[in-house]
Formats: structure tokens, sequence, C-alpha cells
């Protein structure tokens, strides 16, 4: 079970990367670089875009921990301003990065959980 799991979460990354064109990206923000986002930080309605999907793109991660290692980075307690922050913060250091490798760095840094099955 796991390992079908896995393979269907690793089909749809590898379906959607194509999907980029005339500057949509079906992949989210992941592919903006930092220098690109940089001006759009101070924006609410980019703030509350980004932040959603850096917290889409940790649950989606934290699906895959569960299922492979019973385990997950504990989201309570996130938002927009500690997301963005981070966000920003990582740009700042690295502005030739990607957004993808911004929420990675943030995902990361929180703390790790061991999942239980519910009852």
């Amino acid at each position: 079970m796991r390992r079908c799991l896995a393979a269907l979460a690793l089909c749809c990354c590898l379906a959607a990367s194509p999907c980029r064109a005339e500057g949509a990206n079906a992949a989210g923000f992941g592919l903006t670089s930092c220098a690109d986002a940089a001006p759009l930080f101070d924006q609410w309605v980019y703030r509350q875009a980004f932040s959603g999907w850096v917290l889409g793109f940790a649950t989606g991660v934290n699906n895959v921990l569960v299922v492979r290692d019973r385990q997950f980075r504990d989201l309570s307690g996130l938002n927009a301003d500690l997301v963005v922050g981070s966000l920003r913060a990582f740009c700042t250091q690295h502005p030739t990065a990607f957004l993808i490798q911004g929420a990675e760095r943030f995902h990361a840094g929180l703390p790790l959980r061991a999942w239980t099955e519910p009852r």
C-alpha cells in the first residue's frame, strides 16, 4: 500500500511539471525565482497565495512522511506572517533560488512528530 501511494504521488508530480506555458505554472509558485517573488511579498493577495501554497506543499510532504516514516512535521500555529517571513528571509539570502527551495527549507525546520493512527 505504501509503495502504491508513493508511486501515485510521484506520478502526479511528474505529470504536473511539463504544464508550464506563457507564464502559467501548474505546479504553483514553486518555479518562481526569489528575485521575481521579492517585490510581491508585501502585497496582501500574494502573501495569502504564497502562504496557502507553502502550507499545501507542507501538507503534501507530510502525507508522504506519514506513509513512509510514520512521522510528520507539525504545522499547528502557523500563519501567513511566519510562512511568508520565512520565504522572504530565504530569498534575501538566496536571490537566484526558487520558492520551492524556500518551502522545503521552511518545512524541514518545523518540529518532527510521531504519527499515531486515529482510533
